[in-house]
């Protein structure tokens, strides 16, 4: 094939780009933002100075797409910590047990890790990255079975709008993506949205440890979630090299940590256990406070368009994207990538033997296990609006029995691990020796 456009230069579209480039002779990224030589944050990515995790089955298909299996993961800004051993975890209203998972969760810098993935593609040769070029539309055949190309301009010019051709095209633009409007322009089709708002907010600043409290630290990464219906509020904090960590305040419907360093303690003294704040009295802070809100998880069910359009693809955060919170954005993002390569390999065997669409309905329909994951826990905080999953109620109850248990049951902590991390099918924790386990606890309380 000839060409892939791929809309969207950020992680998304930066990995899209490599998953694509073994099988078109050139492979075009239009990024509306002006990218910073220096670092990965740019306008377009408000999440950027924030906390974000990457699961261990993100990891592996990184490392794979990326073709280094030994791939250092702090040079790419991500810094791993077993999920039980390092991570010292406050959830549900009790300290998760502490033990060796044998699981490690990326906790990542990601304007390091945009930066460092950006560089990478730059050395490929069949890889052409344009900044300052935003999409403002589709090249939709006379008939609207397939999309030809896109339109876009380029710089502060707004008039001239340029063509560009491709076999293939991919949405990779995120949670603000435009697709929708232009399908609907095409009379292609109108997109049912499902949309979860828990209006979560991140307050974040970068601190310096003395190495004397370093030393007595027991854990990597300390995090204090919110204790629904008790409290809205919780927090974070973890190193992200050259010697500072960085320490994230969460809120949820309303909540938000104020902006000023004396705001942002007293916050963090709010916390529904003291630790983090503790730590941050004797931390010294060295970089601007930062907020960035979300109004929380939303899903664009293009699955259910049918027929859909040939040689084009939506991927990421632009089909479903999730409360921040729970960390599962990047990882589904490059499980989607895996499906992707999947198809593209089939289709040099036989290049009629799946239409495009049956790949969009795969990754759309993937995101119902993660997006019970996210939206249910939502619901047990106070104004939390939209269509609730079915049974809810039961979804919710057993969560919360699972995540009290985890305080003191090893076997059903690892399961939780696993099922969380993607490693393995949420069936884990159903099976009748844990189901025993939660009615006995059920029962006692």
């Amino acid at each position: 094939m000839q060409r892939a456009v791929v809309i969207g230069g950020s992680v998304a579209g930066l990995m899209t780009a490599k998953t694509l480039s073994p099988f078109f002779r050139e492979v075009v990224i239009l990024e509306k933002d002006t990218l910073n030589s220096e670092n990965g944050l740019h306008k377009g990515v408000g999440q950027g100075p924030h906390s974000h995790v990457l699961l261990p089955s993100g990891m592996e298909i990184l490392k794979q797409l990326l073709d280094s299996p030994e791939l250092n993961p702090r040079e790419y800004g991500i810094y791993p910590a077993d999920a039980a051993e390092d991570l010292k975890w406050f959830q549900f209203g009790v300290w998760k047990k502490r033990f060796h998972s044998g699981v490690n969760m990326g906790w990542c810098h990601r304007s390091q890790f945009e930066w460092r993935v950006r560089q990478d593609l730059l050395s490929v040769d069949n890889i052409l990255l344009n900044s300052r070029s935003r999409v403002t539309g589709l090249m939709v055949a006379e008939e609207g079975s397939h999309i030809n190309g896109v339109r876009y301009q380029t710089g502060t010019d707004k008039k001239e709008i340029n063509a560009l051709e491709a076999d293939l095209i991919i949405d990779a633009s995120g949670r603000g993506t435009h697709t929708p409007k232009w399908l609907s322009e095409a009379n292609i089709t109108h997109i049912r949205e499902d949309e979860v708002r828990a209006h979560l907010s991140y307050t974040t600043s970068r601190f310096k440890l003395p190495e004397s409290l370093i030393k007595t630290l027991d854990w990597k990464v300390l995090a204090i979630y919110p204790e629904p219906p008790l409290t809205s509020r919780g927090g974070l904090i973890y190193p992200i090299g050259n010697g500072e960590w960085m320490a994230t305040l969460i809120g949820i419907n309303g909540e938000a940590a104020p902006i000023d360093m004396d705001g942002f303690m007293e916050y963090a003294q709010s916390l529904p256990q003291p630790d983090l704040y503790d730590v941050l009295q004797q931390a010294t802070a060295v970089s601007e406070t930062m907020n960035y809100r979300c109004p929380g998880s939303l899903w664009r069910r293009f699955d259910h368009i049918k027929p859909w359009p040939d040689n084009f693809l939506v991927i990421g955060d632009a089909v479903c994207s999730f409360n921040p919170i729970y960390g599962q954005g990047i990882t589904m993002m490059l499980l989607d990538l895996k499906k992707l390569e999947l198809f593209l390999k089939q289709r040099e065997i036989n290049p009629t033997a799946k239409h495009i669409g049956q790949l969009q309905r795969k990754i759309s329909q993937s995101k119902l296990l993660p997006w019970l994951m996210a939206a249910s826990p939502d619901f047990m905080h106070t104004g939390t609006t939209g269509k609730k999953p079915l049974g809810i109620g039961i979804i919710n109850g057993y969560t919360k029995a699972v995540m009290k248990l985890a305080a003191k049951d090893e076997d059903i902590h690892q399961r939780f691990i696993n099922a969380f991390s993607f490693l393995k099918s949420p069936a884990v924790l159903m099976t009748p020796s844990v189901i025993g386990k939660i009615i006995k606890y059920k029962l006692s309380s």
